[in-house]
């Protein structure tokens, strides 16, 4: 009996010790399935198909020239156009140029509807489910506040190209008003569509030059890197710069702009001590030319910036000099994708 009892026991202890192991391995087994599955999603989102690719590009070059076009009818209002406080009947007001922004914008939203919604290339562009649902889903939100963004500044803008300020002086405030909040209005939908396209960019590639033999392959991939290294130190820039009021602490901001001055002239000095053949003279010429034309002028708006908004009278002078730093930006960025696509273009290797 007694013997009977210790062999139930053992057996019993053994059944445990089998189960639990089981119970353990399979728990594993689990984590480990659970584990590599979530590699395998990390990989696969890391490598955009062709698709996607062709998705998130077009859609960083509509970005800008969306984001140039509806600033430059900000910039040039605040401009052109005195606060209405100070307004008067025999005010002089030259808004051609604030005009004539009201008129690009209302041409970029034309061809960005006709495009996306009227079965133009964007309605054509196919990506990945999660990716086309949400930025196109941004998108839509996007256009519908830019043309009522128009709609206010067309209105403004013929209040005053007309000169009917001066028969009714009690619309400029309520038309100031309603012009800033449209523009309040597209900006917060602006800032969503591109934060949520910039969670999909591509994990740029760098690769040593020197590791390549070809001299021709050597110079691009010098000039990818250097182009490349610009580019994140202008968007950590504009991480921080972006959203800045009269009164905002511009700390980080200075300390990313002058981050970005310093890898500037650092890739700046790497691409013009490269050798280049006369099949990639080109690029360099590209970069001289144009890009740091325009990186010199982004840099020259920003001192005058860090300069002078400190002790911005008002909010109007700030958003000037805001908004020339955004331009300038804008067509740095502009340089930038026109620079590396020609490089991308008439590479043959």
């Amino acid at each position: 009996m007694e013997s009977k009892l210790k062999f139930s026991i053992v057996l019993a202890i053994a059944l445990i010790i089998f189960t639990g192991c089981s119970v353990v391995d399979k728990i594993k087994e689990k984590l480990n399935s659970r584990k590599e599955t979530e590699q395998v999603k990390e990989e696969i989102k890391e490598f955009a198909s062709a698709d996607d690719l062709q998705f998130y590009n077009k859609y960083i070059d509509v970005m800008n020239k969306i984001q140039e076009a509806a600033d430059n009818v900000q910039k040039n209002y605040l401009s052109n156009i005195p606060e209405p406080s100070s307004l008067s009947k025999n005010s002089l007001i030259i808004p051609v140029t604030f005009s004539l922004a009201v008129q690009s914008l209302e041409r970029v939203m034309k061809e960005y509807k006709r495009s996306f919604l009227d079965g133009g290339d964007l309605s054509k562009l196919s990506a990945s489910d999660e990716m086309q649902n949400e930025i196109e889903s941004d998108f839509r939100a996007l256009l519908s506040s830019i043309e009522k963004y128009y709609v206010i500044a067309e209105k403004v803008s013929r209040y005053y190209t007309a000169s009917e300020f001066k028969n009714d002086l009690s619309k400029a405030l309520p038309y100031d008003e309603e012009l800033k909040n449209a523009y309040d209005v597209y900006k917060t939908d602006f800032k969503k569509f591109s934060g949520d396209l910039k969670k999909y960019k591509p994990k740029r590639k760098v690769k040593d030059p020197s590791s390549i033999s070809n001299p021709d392959e050597r110079s691009a991939q010098v000039m990818l890197n250097a182009y490349g290294n610009i580019l994140d130190a202008a968007e950590y820039f504009y991480e921080n710069f972006d959203g800045l009021e009269q009164k905002s602490d511009l700390t980080a901001a200075n300390s990313a702009f002058g981050k970005f001055i310093s890898d500037y002239d650092k890739n700046k000095n790497d691409i013009l001590s490269a050798e280049f053949t006369d099949k990639t003279k080109f690029m360099k010429y590209g970069f001289e030319d144009y890009f740091s034309k325009m990186a010199d002028k982004f840099v020259g708006a920003g001192n005058k910036f860090f300069k002078k908004a400190p002790a911005a009278k008002d909010a109007r002078e700030f958003r000037n000099l805001y908004n020339d730093v955004i331009n300038n930006y804008n067509y740095m960025i502009t340089a930038y994708n026109t620079s590396v696509q020609n490089i991308n273009t008439i590479r043959m290797f």
